[in-house]
This record gives C-alpha cells, structure tokens and sequence, in this order.
C-alpha cells in the first residue's frame, strides 16, 4: 500500500532536507515543517500517511506528544532520532492508535545514501511498512531490523563509547595544553587516524552529542566500565614494570581475535590515503 501524503517535521534540517528531495523525486507530496515554516507541526501531521519526526533529539518527545492526538489513525509515525527507546515509548502512549517504528540513519546529512545502514524498529501495527522498507532499499540503503533496546545498546557502544572517548582525548589535549599543529607535523599515521576522528567530532554541533549520551539509557553504563577500563590502565601504567600492561593488551589482543588482522588491513589503506 502506497502512501500519498508525506509529513516530515524538521523537514528543513539538514537530514529533513536530504529525504524530502528523494520522495520529491519519487512523486510524492510532502508537507513540512520547521522554523520558518508557514505550516505547523500539527498542520501536517494530520494530514501525512506518513509522519516522520526529525527534529533535535531533545526535542523530539515533545514534538511527538503534540502530534499524536491529531494524527490519522491510519498513518505511520516513525522518526530519525539517534536514540530510540525514548521516543518510540512517548509513542506508544496512545493506546490503539497509528503504526510505529523506530528509524535511525547511520550516516550524516552529507554522506551519499548508497551502501549505508539504516535502522529500523518495528513496534505496532503493519501500514506502509513494507512501501516504508522497499523505499528506503530504492535509495541503497541497507535496512537493518532490530529492537529498540537492542538498537540502544549497540548506539551505547557504537555512538556513546565512540564520542565519549574521542572527547576523552580532546578534553586531555586542552588540559595538557598540547600544540596541536605540532602534533600534526610530527604524527604518526595511527596518531593522525585518532586526531582527524577527534576533530571531525568536535567540528560539529555540541547539543547533538550531547543529547546521544544524556538520552540513550545505556549510555552510563557503557562509559562506567570505560573509566573503569581506563583506570586499570592508569594502575598498569604506573607499574613498577609492564607485566600488568601487557597483560591488558594480550587480553584485548586475543579478544579482537581476526578482527585485529582485518583492521591492520583496513588502516593500512587508510594510511596510504593520508599519505
């Protein structure tokens, strides 16, 4: 079943932006909203078969708290946040009521949709899923399924972990009062690999980051276990000899297992492009 009717709430934003010109190209009519707009939130979402919500994340329950009363009880409601149990139980709040799922776009607003990931999240009813589905595959996009919570604690690791540690440096860097330009002309290329991912993050928009940690309900537990981590190297480090470090990164080796012969592989390549 196709949907004729569009809604995308934060359609101006950049993600908004990249998928309403795709369902534009498609042929469908969209309706959007955001600052600026001369539309309402409410405005479209009572008219959409299809009601995406992408909006900043600490906004994003709020905004579906407003739509839902107005909603058609024949829609989809889905969204595009880096979090999901949150939002997807501020959905369910009205009992009986319009399709839901979870979606999640694993790249940014700049990135060419070919070959990347997209998560999805069933959680009621079945309308337009399936148009929802081949849609998405039409752009090239892997769609992946999986729970909410699953979705969650993998985002723990793979967003939350990534950003905490990486600002770990960066907020290390800035006490040390390193000089980062020295840095850069005398680096290694695995140094460089770290210091380019550190400064791509922090190149962008604090609130965003912020609101992946503050909103993901996994998110303590995973940076607990790493300051855990991290003090136990600090105690290696500080060692009278380097039995304990060693012991640390044979233990982490034999974890990575073929995983560790891969990334040699991968990095060398990176390495080559940096250079």
């Amino acid at each position: 079943m196709k949907p004729k009717i569009i809604s995308i709430i934060g359609g101006n934003g950049q993600m908004g932006k990249k998928f309403v010109d795709e369902f534009i190209a498609q042929g469908y009519d969209v309706l959007i909203s955001d600052i600026g707009t001369n539309k309402t939130n409410k405005d479209v979402a009572v008219k959409g078969d299809i009601v995406i919500v992408t909006v900043p994340i600490r906004e994003t329950q709020r905004v579906i708290e407003e739509i839902l009363p107005v909603m058609n009880k024949k829609a989809l409601l889905t969204d595009f946040t880096s979090v999901k149990v949150l939002p997807i139980e501020k959905m369910t709040k009205v009992v009986d009521s319009v399709t839901i799922i979870g979606g999640h776009p694993l790249f940014g607003p700049t990135t060419n949709f070919k070959n990347q990931n997209f998560i999805i999240c069933r959680e009621r009813g079945n309308l337009y899923v399936d148009w929802y589905i081949v849609f998405l595959k039409s752009l090239g996009l892997n769609v992946l399924e999986m729970t909410k919570e699953e979705h969650d604690k993998n985002m723990a690791v793979i967003q939350c972990l990534t950003h905490f540690s990486a600002l770990s440096l960066g907020s290390t860097l800035e006490k040390l009062q390193y000089d980062l330009n020295v840095g850069e002309s005398i680096a290694t290329p695995v140094y460089l690999m770290r210091f380019y991912g550190v400064g791509r993050i922090l190149a962008q928009d604090s609130a965003l980051y912020t609101d992946i940690q503050m909103y993901n309900p996994f998110a303590s537990d995973v940076a607990k276990i790493y300051k855990e981590s991290v003090d136990e190297l600090f105690e290696a480090v500080n060692c009278s000899s380097g039995n304990k470090f060693d012991e640390i990164f044979k233990k982490s080796k034999k974890y990575f297992g073929v995983v560790a012969t891969r990334s040699m592989k991968v990095t060398d390549k990176l390495i080559k492009t940096l250079s």
